[in-house]
């Protein structure tokens, strides 16, 4: 049951984008697939409908671009507020646990529909909220959130964008330093176009800051192929 956890190097990197584009390709191969959020703040739940998430929401976009769903109720933390998902936890009396996302996660691959009798693996892939530091609660971030739910590849997000080549390499080395970096980096075209949009991948393998194993660009998200090639090789 491979596990992929989708991180950024900031917020409005294109992680979601990236998440469902994994999960449109894998659901083309026919690879049984879910897509999971755990956090997501400005949130606004639908009261009619308990257990999906409403349109417009993250988490709406990785369960519909999945092959399979879960029964429980996504995400784990559904926080109205649109901020740094600690604050917005803290503003409706909440703490964010990852070790109770963890079980989410486990629980969320078991209780699934249509139920999996394929042979071949199901894919979990979990989005993040915000940056790999971006703070869950009091000394807990996106990197610990990770880390609970090991084993896992990790993917780096970053902006096809000025400033990517310092965001990627800072967000390394505060990465190798805690001990754990990501098996693959992703360029998004997630913002406007600048002058650096497109060469951003060939500088930071040139720089010897990192080689992508994917570049999406503006309006095309078939730059995934190469990186599901290379997951599914794995496995």
């Amino acid at each position: 049951m491979p596990r992929v956890v989708v991180l950024g190097c900031g917020t409005g990197v294109g992680k979601t984008r990236v998440s469902v584009a994994l999960l449109n390709e894998l659901s083309r191969r026919q690879v049984p697939c879910l897509g999971l959020k755990p956090v997501e703040s400005g949130f606004l739940r639908d009261p009619a409908a308990r257990f999906a998430p409403p349109a417009g929401s993250d988490a709406a976009a990785l369960t519909n671009a999945g092959s399979l769903r879960s029964s429980l109720e996504h995400p784990l933390y559904a926080l109205p507020q649109p901020i740094s998902p600690h604050l917005a936890a803290r503003a409706v009396g909440a703490s964010i646990d990852v070790k109770q996302i963890a079980i989410w996660v486990e629980q969320a691959e078991t209780e699934l529909t249509p139920l999996v009798s394929s042979h071949r693996a199901l894919w979990t892939i979990v989005e993040t909220a915000g940056g790999v530091f971006s703070p869950l609660a009091t000394g807990t971030s996106n990197f610990e959130l990770a880390l609970v739910v090991e084993p896992a590849i990790w993917i780096l997000v970053a902006a096809d964008a000025l400033g990517v080549l310092h965001d990627v390499s800072s967000t390394l080395q505060a990465m190798v330093a805690r001990g754990r970096s990501p098996e693959h980096l992703v360029l998004s075209g997630a913002r406007e176009p600048d002058p650096s949009t497109g060469t951003n991948a060939g500088e930071l393998e040139a720089l010897g800051i990192a080689n992508p194993s994917a570049v999406l660009t503006r309006n095309d998200d078939s730059g995934i192929s190469a990186l599901v090639d290379c997951l599914l090789a794995k496995t």
